[in-house]
């Protein structure tokens, strides 16, 4: 699993280095900027002298991880979809210029919507310009699951889901975090999965990370706008996986699923299959973080799986 690295340092002449080695020429770096909401990396905005002057980078430690996945990601997505994301400047892994992986971005107008005091109205017009951002994104169909770089895998759908619920589910973290108990009912509802994500539509193109603290959005002329959705896990999926992650950090989404389904309506039996999707998104948070809301979260979840009248 991914190592944490949000707080890592970025010179002035690192930082030069690196956007001179993307704009082929000297560049003096004069502002360097921390981002909210890094939790994996560290994420900056840099302010320079030659056109665009603005760009963000992030930036890693760990040389096992690199930005590649997420770079060909954001490509994939800006060359072969609708779905509003960054350009790549640079990215290399190989620590010649900075002593840490970096991505080079975009500087993509707005502010994370996490990050911004809406009014309940400002949250409906948003939810609704997503509803139509993933709805033309969720159209894309591919012929197997999983990575879209390597064409995917012959397993089913519900054997790959299974398998990552398991493979976290192995994490140390979290038999220091959860109890004996729970973590007996977290295997009960481990092996529930499967027979339950059989009904799981067609292979979905998902962004796969898409909740407020990545997106962005600008207020202009009166109206909020979506700008850009950032860091994706993109993969061919159930595209409930995709529905299901955003109501884990925000169950009112009403404006949202009216506006999605109108196209795209959902098949029955989603409320129970998405327990499966929050059980995923719990487990790794509580591997990750130890945060206890995700602790208290997985075993109301794992509970509700285990329950014979669940829906």
């Amino acid at each position: 699993m991914i190592e944490l690295e949000p707080d890592l340092d970025l010179t002035t002449a690192q930082a030069e280095r690196l956007l001179g080695a993307w704009l082929s020429t000297p560049v003096a770096c004069e502002e360097i900027v921390p981002l909210q909401g890094g939790l994996v990396n560290s994420v900056f905005r840099l302010g320079f002298d030659r056109p665009p002057n603005r760009a963000v980078v992030k930036i890693h430690g760990n040389e096992s991880d690199t930005f590649d996945s997420e770079a060909r990601a954001l490509h994939y997505l800006r060359t072969e979809t609708a779905c509003p994301v960054p350009t790549v400047y640079l990215h290399d892994s190989s620590a010649r210029l900075i002593p840490h992986a970096f991505l080079l971005l975009e500087d993509v107008r707005g502010d994370c919507v996490h990050s911004l005091d809406l009014e309940p109205g400002d949250h409906i017009e948003l939810d609704v310009q997503l509803a139509d951002i993933l709805g033309r994104l969720h159209r894309h169909k591919g012929g197997s699951w999983g990575d879209v770089e390597t064409g995917g895998t012959s397993e089913t759908w519900a054997d790959l889901f299974a398998a990552r619920l398991a493979e976290v589910r192995a994490h140390p973290a979290l038999v220091e975090r959860l109890g004996s108990d729970v973590l007996a009912q977290v295997d009960e509802a481990i092996g529930r999965c499967r027979p339950a994500l059989v009904d799981c539509g067609r292979p979905t193109l998902v962004h796969g990370d898409v909740w407020d603290g990545n997106m962005i959005a600008v207020r202009e002329h009166g109206r909020w706008q979506i700008t850009g959705l950032l860091d994706p896990d993109l993969q061919f999926a159930d595209a409930e996986l995709e529905l299901a992650y955003l109501e884990v950090f925000d169950n009112d989404r009403e404006a949202f699923f009216a506006a999605y389904t109108t196209h795209h309506p959902l098949r029955p039996g989603y409320e129970r299959r998405r327990l499966f999707y929050w059980l995923h998104t719990a487990l790794v948070h509580v591997a990750l973080f130890g945060d206890e809301f995700f602790c208290r979260y997985t075993t109301r979840i794992a509970e509700e799986i285990g329950r014979p009248n669940s829906p």
